[in-house]
């Protein structure tokens, strides 16, 4: 159980339950309320506050740190579930006046967790109309976003992010004096299941090891159902909620800035603390950053612009593929003694072996995997297709595991019955191993529109499971040829039919294809490997 951190000092609660037993919370919420009060007490130091908790219906995203946190009312779906009152023991050269009195705040915790899609966010007479659409006609709906993607990419592939000054002076002025304990400052995405998330927690974890407290910050909302990983016990985590009064964001920087003593700042996919790069460096220029990088988003640029933009006040780009280094070097023009390319393939194949997999009998289904989130990225509607378009072309009997769950569940079931696929899928939920689902499965398809290196390659490698991949992203590292398939559905689907029936009536071309994947993967492992590249820089920030 994580426990309330050291500078905040409990002086009185009600129903809450803050520091473990006896109250209303579960663990997420009541991490989430220390989370809210982080924020709140580096924000103003030295200042009392008197807390309502509030809990929202189920999907509702929590109001941790934004303007709504002073207002003393609330919607009528908000349940009143606790008191408390605290007081911030951060010390700075702030004077008495300010923090005298009482402050009182309303922190709303949200619901349970549930993943909404874009979609279902989407108001009026559009949002019904795209719904219905990618509901009843997903492919055709896949094909226009594919070819607006196409001209998309061409367009971006064109230009030159532009990119902010550097910051120029070597020491920074001085108002308030550093603590003593050593930090590194993370800025996170969120708090849910991801690839980049589940790297970004690793290296909260290599934090701790090398003798860290971690400062956690996100920047999106969420419910934050990893909140209470393992990796996160004893890290001083902040879920912002936006938007953030424009006075509260230094308030709350120096605050972390005088609280520990920050050796670094990694950032996770964080656009929030990513922005404010250049004024943390204009007050602390010897402060290291480092950006860790994963995929490349076409339609929006998203975080490698961002990262590009911003290159002048980050010290070390970190990528996690050739691609991404090509990229910054190639295209954008980033001094190449600041892009460090350091993998992430040893991160997940723990305790997944190719001996592990399941002895078939004679005459058992071959069986055809998806594994991934249920979101519009990975495209499980395309798997359905290609699920339907197998089930018809091959005579012998053949099987499909979908594995996931995410904002598109509704409609993923939905389409397993229209496509009268019920009899031959099983659907797995995220509680389920993913090692298990690789030992049953005899190939894995990855049907995504857009990908930086898969972390499911891997694992399918090191359970000795060929993989047919849209050629996305820097997939092309690890895939055999032969099974890297166009991004357009229907030319996927077919191709993806043909590989596979190919697979099922040749188990010598299917190890070829497994062959060349793992002489890939094995070429890949001989690269730098990011765990032990962020440890070394971790320790180098505490000499």
């Amino acid at each position: 159980m994580n426990q309330l951190p050291g500078i905040v000092e409990l002086l009185d609660e009600s129903g809450v339950g803050l520091t473990g037993g006896g109250g209303l919370l579960d663990e997420r919420e009541r991490r989430i309320l220390i989370g809210a009060i982080n924020f709140h007490a580096l924000t103003r130091p030295g200042q009392t506050f008197r807390i309502t908790v509030l809990r929202g219906p189920r999907g509702s995203m929590p109001s941790l740190t934004d303007e709504k946190t002073r207002q003393i009312e609330w919607e009528d779906d908000r349940e009143v579930v606790g008191s408390l009152v605290v007081r911030s023991t951060v010390q700075t050269t702030t004077g008495k006046g300010a923090t005298e009195g009482l402050l009182d705040l309303a922190v709303d915790l949200g619901g349970e967790p549930e993943i909404a899609s874009a979609y279902h966010q989407l108001p009026g007479v559009l949002g019904k109309v795209r719904r219905s659409v990618r509901f009843f006609a997903p492919v055709q709906f896949d094909v226009l976003r594919q070819y607006r993607t196409d001209v998309t990419e061409k367009r971006y592939r064109q230009r030159d992010v532009p990119k902010k000054a550097p910051v120029r002076i070597t020491r920074g002025t001085t108002a308030t004096t550093a603590g003593t304990t050593p930090a590194i400052l993370f800025g996170i995405h969120w708090l849910e299941l991801g690839g980049a998330e589940r790297f970004a927690l690793e290296t909260v974890q290599l934090a701790k090891d090398a003798g860290f407290t971690p400062i956690v910050v996100t920047d999106r909302p969420s419910t934050h159902p990893w909140i209470t990983r393992p990796e996160l016990d004893g890290a001083i985590v902040v879920p912002l909620t936006h938007p953030v009064a424009a006075a509260e964001e230094s308030a709350f920087l120096n605050g972390v800035l005088s609280a520990y003593d920050v050796r670094g700042v990694h950032l996770h996919h964080s656009t929030w603390l990513a922005q404010r790069l250049p004024w943390l460096k204009s007050i602390r220029p010897d402060l290291p950053v480092v950006d860790s990088l994963h995929i490349l988003e076409w339609r929006t640029g998203g975080f490698v612009d961002i990262s590009v933009r911003m290159t002048n006040v980050i010290d070390q780009h970190h990528v996690i593929s050739p691609m991404l280094r090509d990229y910054l070097i190639g295209k954008q023009g980033v001094n190449p003694d600041k892009v460090k390319l350091a993998t992430l393939a040893n991160l997940t194949t723990k305790g997944i072996e190719e001996n592990a997999r399941t002895e078939k009998p004679a005459g058992a289904p071959f069986t055809v995997a998806f594994v991934g989130r249920f979101t519009q990225q990975k495209r499980p509607y395309l798997f359905l297709q290609l699920a339907a378009s197998l089930k018809e072309a091959v005579d012998s009997p053949v099987k499909f595991i979908v594995h996931g769950d995410g904002e598109l569940a509704s409609e993923v079931t939905g389409l397993i019955a229209r496509l009268n696929l019920s009899d031959v899928l099983e659907l797995r939920g995220p509680d389920k191993p993913v090692a298990k689902t690789l030992a049953d499965a005899d190939v894995l398809v990855i049907s995504s529109d857009n990908e930086g290196l898969t972390l499911t390659s891997f694992e399918a490698t090191a359970a000795g499971v060929p993989v047919v991949s849209t050629e996305v992203g820097s997939q092309a590292s690890l895939i055999a040829e032969d099974l890297l398939l166009p991004r357009h559905p229907y030319p996927f689907i077919s191709t993806a039919t043909k590989r596979i029936r190919t697979m099922i009536n040749s188990p010598e071309q299917r190890k070829i294809w497994l062959d060349e994947q793992a002489g890939k993967a094995a070429a890949f492992a001989k690269l730098p490997d990011a765990r032990t590249w962020v440890r070394d820089t971790y320790e180098g920030w505490l000499k």
